[in-house]
């Protein structure tokens, strides 16, 4: 039972009533016990006058009786004291006893008074002069009935408060179990995969935030299963053609009495599609890589305009190939920025390279460079094919491809590489596009000030 949250609670619950009811017992009886011996003593006080008075209008002969009467109605135990007259009740208790030496002081002054307590027991004792005769009347009281009815109160109460206490404790640990229970159901469903399941929960309180960030990992879990599968469902679309045609054509060739050209024709098939494969696998892998938690970039400052010129370069042949022409667009002088130069260069390449595959023949792809405050902006525009607004908003998603660029040879994920390089660069990037227009990305991110150029110098070389 202890292990569940109704036992812990049920032990909590009744450990702070066991102490709490102590604590308060403690101070409860100790105040008890004092009030009760201070009302004892008034009332002891308003006891001995009214006995005094009984003595002084009482005739002799009858006084014993009368106050033997007195002391049996109202059980008292009182004696009374003086040089020629003593009177004891025949109940008076030997616990709390005046000595001798007590009772002559109290004869030498008169109106003194002494209180003596023993346990439950209260005595008081006052000397008083009635016709030049000096009495001293001591008197008894126990008041171990009154504690005992106050004890047996407290306890009563302690019971009831227990028995209230507990049903209002089942009530407001079912309110906290009962969502902890529905909230373990369901996450023992999105442990066997279940991802539609969801918990709902009136309130603005924790419970509720709780239910809200369950709600939340479920939906994120389940687009990461739909991810999943749809990764899958595309890296086995990816693979399957290109294998299926490796297959195809490696039978062929298999067959005798081929002429050459159409053995080298399929062997270029074969090749080119065994390329297609291993760039899919090499992007698939480097993508997976920008994705790990522990991807670490070198950071440092470099050169855009001489890095954006080497790009350029070494994609003039595939422009040419298709009459392309790469115009570039920069301001005069150099431009530093901070970044991995390795990936930023991974980024140009593939953002100029797509624009060559979906840009026809005789068009124009322009690379400009400008500065924006303290920001440079790079943008790569094409003439191609152009995108809709659809495709623009699933545009680095991976392996996403529309429908009029399936023709087109790719894998879809050079511009998922592109944003994660983006992303972990924290830079910004942008895609404007028009159907039949073409197609432009901008990249901004911040300029290397000449202030930073020069305390990258004087640590000598390494960024602070």
């Amino acid at each position: 039972m202890t292990k569940s949250i109704y036992g812990k609670l049920f032990i909590g619950f009744v450990l702070t009533i066991v102490i709490s009811y102590v604590i308060t017992g403690f101070f409860a009886v100790h105040q008890s016990h004092s009030d009760t011996k201070r009302i004892a003593v008034k009332d002891l006080q308003h006891s001995s006058s009214h006995i005094v008075d009984l003595v002084e209008q009482i005739d002799s002969s009858k006084r014993d009786k009368i106050l033997k009467n007195y002391g049996e109605d109202s059980d008292l135990r009182f004696m009374i004291i003086s040089e020629d007259y003593h009177f004891k009740t025949s109940n008076i208790s030997r616990d709390v006893r005046f000595t001798d030496k007590e009772i002559a002081s109290l004869k030498a002054n008169v109106g003194k008074s002494i209180v003596h307590n023993a346990g439950t027991k209260t005595a008081y004792a006052k000397s008083y002069q009635i016709n030049n005769t000096v009495y001293v009347v001591t008197i008894q009281k126990d008041s171990k009935t009154v504690q005992k009815v106050y004890l047996m109160s407290y306890t009563l109460s302690g019971i009831i408060l227990f028995i209230a206490g507990s049903l209002v404790f089942l009530f407001v640990s079912d309110l906290i179990v009962r969502p902890i229970s529905t909230l373990t159901k369901a996450t023992n469903e999105l442990s066997k995969g279940n991802y539609k399941v969801r918990v709902n929960y009136a309130g603005n309180d924790e419970i509720a935030q709780l239910y809200n960030s369950f709600n939340q990992m479920a939906v994120q879990l389940d687009k990461q299963e739909e991810t999943r599968q749809q990764f899958i469902s595309d890296v086995s679309h990816e693979f399957q053609t290109p294998l299926t045609a490796i297959s195809g054509f490696a039978n062929i060739l298999k067959t005798e009495n081929l002429p050459d050209d159409q053995r080298q024709k399929y062997a270029e098939i074969i090749l080119s599609n065994a390329n297609r494969l291993s760039k899919l696998s090499k992007n698939m892998l480097q993508l997976s890589l920008l994705e790990g938690e522990d991807i670490q970039l070198d950071m440092a400052p470099f050169n855009l305009i001489m890095q954006l010129n080497r790009v350029i370069e070494t994609q003039d042949y595939s422009a040419l190939s298709k009459d392309i022409e790469i115009e570039f667009i920069k301001p005069r002088g150099d431009i530093m920025v901070n970044g991995d130069e390795a990936r930023m260069e991974q980024v140009w390449t593939n953002l100029i390279n797509n624009a060559i595959k979906y840009t026809n023949e005789h068009g124009v792809i322009t690379v400009e460079v400008k500065k924006s405050g303290g920001d440079v902006i790079v943008s790569v525009s094409d003439t191609g094919i152009g995108m809709s607004q659809e495709t623009i908003s699933h545009i680095f998603e991976r392996f996403y491809r529309d429908d009029k660029s399936r023709a087109i040879e790719g894998n879809g994920l050079g511009l998922s590489i592109v944003a994660r390089i983006i992303a972990l660069h924290k830079f910004k990037i942008d895609v404007t596009s028009q159907l039949d227009v073409g197609t432009t990305f901008t990249v901004r991110m911040p300029m290397y000030s000449k202030r930073q150029r020069a305390r990258f110098n004087t640590n000598g070389g390494k960024e602070e």
